[in-house]
């Protein structure tokens, strides 16, 4: 037991910052008129396997209109919520698109929540440097798919080459 905790102790106090560094954002991206229905948008952009991580999440959720505040889960049926992401490179002047993936990910059982991600492995896609996701989802609901057009910034986040 005494090794186990030295041993994870060790591991903590030798672990760095860019490997447990994860940068996101997290916002609502449409409600009806009384809030009574809610999509929410997560992106995320880490280091991964060291070459990157992507994330992207759709949480759809329900709530009371007195509170107007959607705190409680609305399950929707599958293929009612969509995901998809832009993976971002700082190339020195502006930020362009390394790898996206804005269609096909879909909820494949009845839930509320909806994600994709995909981890780079070892080597940065687009080389190293600054990297950052744009989020998006949608959910389908009155026959109209709502949200998916609002896209989260994550925030940025170097991995190194």
């Amino acid at each position: 037991m005494l090794a186990l905790l030295a041993a994870m102790l060790l591991m903590v106090a030798t672990a760095t910052s860019a490997q447990a560094h994860v940068v996101y954002e997290r916002d609502e991206v449409w409600a009806n008129t009384d809030s009574t229905k809610c999509l929410y948008t997560y992106a995320e952009v880490s280091h991964g396997g060291r070459g990157g991580y992507v994330k992207s999440e759709g949480l759809s959720s329900s709530g009371i209109p007195a509170a107007q505040a959607c705190i409680l889960v609305w399950n929707r049926p599958a293929g009612y919520l969509a995901t998809g992401y832009r993976y971002w490179k700082w190339n020195g002047s502006q930020w362009t698109v390394c790898r996206e993936y804005m269609s096909g990910i879909y909820n494949t059982t009845t839930t509320s929540r909806v994600t994709g991600s995909y981890n780079f492995g070892v080597v940065p896609p687009c080389g190293g440097g600054y990297y950052a996701t744009t989020g998006y989802s949608g959910v389908l609901y009155g026959g109209q798919w709502l949200g998916k057009n609002v896209g989260v910034w994550s925030g940025q986040h170097f991995i190194e080459p």
